[in-house]
């Protein structure tokens, strides 16, 4: 039993480690995959899983410009240069290790 919560917790990674990894890579000019669930926080809806498979971290904007910008991710997909956003609770997977929150 415990191996398995063992090899289970190898495949996971900490919100705040991988959001730190993420800055690192795209300080290195490297890209990172990552897979987030949508929200619509107008309408209160969450919507379906996106996936970026060559992400790269973009400058945060301040609160002042953008409610809640703390608790959001700004990237950009760098296979089609689009700029995303996303809550980084929401966040699912990173590099393929799946994403908990401690």
């Amino acid at each position: 039993m415990a191996t398995d919560i063992q090899n289970r917790d190898q495949g996971s990674i900490d919100l705040y480690k991988a959001l730190e990894e993420m800055k690192d890579i795209s300080k290195s000019g490297g890209t990172f995959a990552i897979r987030f669930r949508k929200w619509d926080r107008q309408r209160k809806r969450g919507g379906g899983i996106v996936t970026i498979n060559r992400a790269r971290i973009r400058p945060k904007a301040n609160d002042e410009k953008i409610s809640g910008s703390s608790f959001k991710l700004f990237i950009t997909d760098t296979e089609n240069g689009r700029p995303l956003v996303c809550w980084q609770p929401l966040i699912t997977e990173f590099n393929g290790k799946r994403i908990i929150l401690n």
